[in-house]
């Protein structure tokens, strides 16, 4: 099941079945369970202004995981590099995901501080970057563009 979030009024994000499937991997239904995350890797579309999640990466033993946080290693940026490179220059980093152990997730303090490095400090094509959490009932995403703010951005509907 592919989710669709509408970005702009002509802009939608598109997060295909193969990736909300990797997302959905890793929801923390047990309270044993660490969170995860990653990183987006898609395309923006030529034929319009949509953005496509095609894949993402998975949580990586050097990164930093506990019930209620989340730290990426560098390895992210390495398999993202491999992957752009493996696709001819294609395939783009498009922003940052991770879990949280709650069914309607909500963004923490630490998670906008960390989106907005991410935007500042990143290279990445396009206006904004964008940011899911993955809860244990729903998957919301957030969006920051260059010169924005942090905002939520609403699934259409089927």
């Amino acid at each position: 099941m592919k989710l669709v979030f509408k970005v702009t009024s002509k802009q939608r994000l598109i997060i295909t079945s193969q990736a909300v499937e990797q997302l959905l991997a890793y929801v923390q239904k047990r309270c044993w369970q660490r969170e995860a995350g990653g990183v987006l890797l898609g395309r923006h579309l030529l034929d319009s202004e949509d953005i496509v999640v095609d894949e993402v990466t998975g949580p990586q033993s050097s990164d930093r995981r506990t019930r209620f946080s989340f730290f990426r290693s560098k390895k992210h940026e390495h398999i993202a590099r491999e992957r752009w490179l493996e696709e001819t220059n294609t395939l783009a980093y498009l922003g940052l995901w991770h879990t949280h152990p709650e069914d309607s997730p909500t963004p923490s303090l630490i998670d906008r501080e960390d989106w907005q490095q991410a935007v500042a400090n990143d290279t990445f094509d396009g206006a904004r970057l964008f940011f899911p959490i993955v809860g244990r009932k729903e998957i919301r995403v957030w969006t920051k563009s260059r010169s924005g703010g942090i905002r939520e951005l609403k699934r259409e509907s089927k």
